[in-house]
């Protein structure tokens, strides 16, 4: 007897890790090969990118890329991210309509030739729009995954429109936190979500060697790891740096990796605050990130809702950090308090708070005990809910339901 063909997926999205050492929506990196571990045939058509140089990046997982524009003009997607990067040069929109009708057509042909058994989209515009239609027009069922951006900004008239038709529309939508799912109006027919966070490799996050990264450096370190855009709040961060009694500041150093749209104004403000006890890394490839967590004394999200409306949707950076039991500082804005929890996995201030975020810092650095059982319930916590294992397979049980077919 033959034995059933493996679940064949199409996961599409605007942001994939272009090469190995890129971090760019490297959640979805895991969840794909994760996912293939489990059997699934899986497929992901991401954006393409100058920095896109080999077809594949991992074993089971086959990378499509979609060509927009000649290729060294493709600038939309990446960096800082399509939002940031509209707001950032304006004649970026002139891109936009290549970047849409190139996904749609490349997801139908796509389709057409490797027939899916499902699509999973994620963020639900424009990616879960595009994949309704094409799963109309092709009988292919759609997943579709919020990860925040999606739900926290683009809010005008007629994208609340286009995204209450995809969640209308698609067989089943999951959400990554509470907090992005009560973003959409589900009295408009939407169906309810299943909750799924992404996760974390935490055996990957648990595997630092701070001897590798430390160097000659023996003070305390405070750490920073995530784009440098304005939702990330790093100008509150370095302000509260500079807040700090000068013991603390002198025996402390602050750590930012990452890059983005706001990187020179946040190394003006070092400058001028004369602050020279700050380091900018600029990009850190993922898998060197354990031996700066490992070498880290506290980590800091100082995460805002910014001009846009836009802001955490989970905060994934959150789960390497308590991956490594480095004690967390973070603000208590979009799902970030789902992760965060209470008085026991960290420490939750108010958002755009220089005084609050400087008091946390010397609260933990003056109560070592403190910020160690803190990292401690962190990684007990993370265990139970953040594994890539048991996120696959919810995914999994997902697509295999036969009432996504109907």
């Amino acid at each position: 007897m033959n034995s059933p063909a493996p679940l064949k997926v199409l996961m599409l999205t605007s942001s994939y890790p272009r090469k190995d050492s890129d971090n760019s929506s490297v959640f979805l990196r895991y969840l794909a090969t994760n996912l293939a571990k489990q059997g699934v045939n899986i497929h992901v058509l991401a954006p393409d990118h100058p920095l896109i140089k080999n077809t594949d990046l991992d074993p089971g997982v086959k990378n499509h890329w979609f060509q927009y524009l000649p290729k060294k003009w493709q600038r939309l997607a990446y960096g800082s991210g399509i939002l940031p990067n509209l707001k950032r040069n304006k004649l970026l929109y002139l891109q936009v309509p290549f970047f849409l009708f190139s996904m749609f057509f490349y997801l139908f042909f796509m389709c057409k030739k490797i027939k899916p058994d499902v699509i999973h989209a994620h963020w639900i515009i424009p990616q879960g729009f595009i994949a309704v239609i094409v799963g109309r027009l092709l009988n292919i069922p759609v997943i579709a995954t919020a990860h925040g951006g999606d739900a926290f900004s683009l809010n005008t008239g007629l994208l609340n429109r286009l995204k209450t038709f995809t969640l209308r529309h698609c067989q089943c939508w999951t959400s990554n936190t509470r907090a992005t799912a009560e973003t959409f109006d589900i009295t408009h027919g939407i169906p309810r979500p299943i909750i799924i966070p992404m996760g974390v490799g935490i055996e990957h996050f648990q595997s630092g060697n701070a001897e590798k990264v430390l160097g000659s450096e023996t003070r305390r370190i405070i750490l920073f790891v995530g784009r440098l855009v304005e939702k990330k709040g790093v100008k509150y961060l370095i302000e509260a740096f500079s807040m700090l009694p000068k013991k603390i500041q002198d025996e402390s150093v602050l750590w930012i990796i990452g890059d983005g749209d706001e990187r020179k104004n946040l190394e003006q403000q070092a400058l001028k605050s004369s602050l020279e006890n700050i380091k900018f890394w600029g990009q850190v490839p993922n898998k060197q990130l354990p031996d700066f967590y490992a070498a880290a004394s506290l980590f800091v999200a100082p995460s805002v809702i910014d001009s846009k409306g836009d802001t955490e949707g989970q905060g994934v950076i959150l789960l390497e950090a308590m991956a490594s039991k480095t004690p967390i500082i973070a603000t208590a804005v979009g799902g970030i308090p789902e992760v965060i929890t209470g008085d026991k996995t960290g420490l939750l201030v108010q958002q755009k708070n220089a005084n609050a975020l400087s008091t946390a810092i010397q609260f933990l650095f003056n109560n070592s005990k403190t910020a160690e059982a803190y990292g401690s319930r962190a990684l007990q916590f993370l265990d139970k809910t953040y594994s890539w294992d048991s996120i696959a397979q919810q995914f999994i049980s997902i697509f295999n339901d036969p009432s996504i077919k109907n």
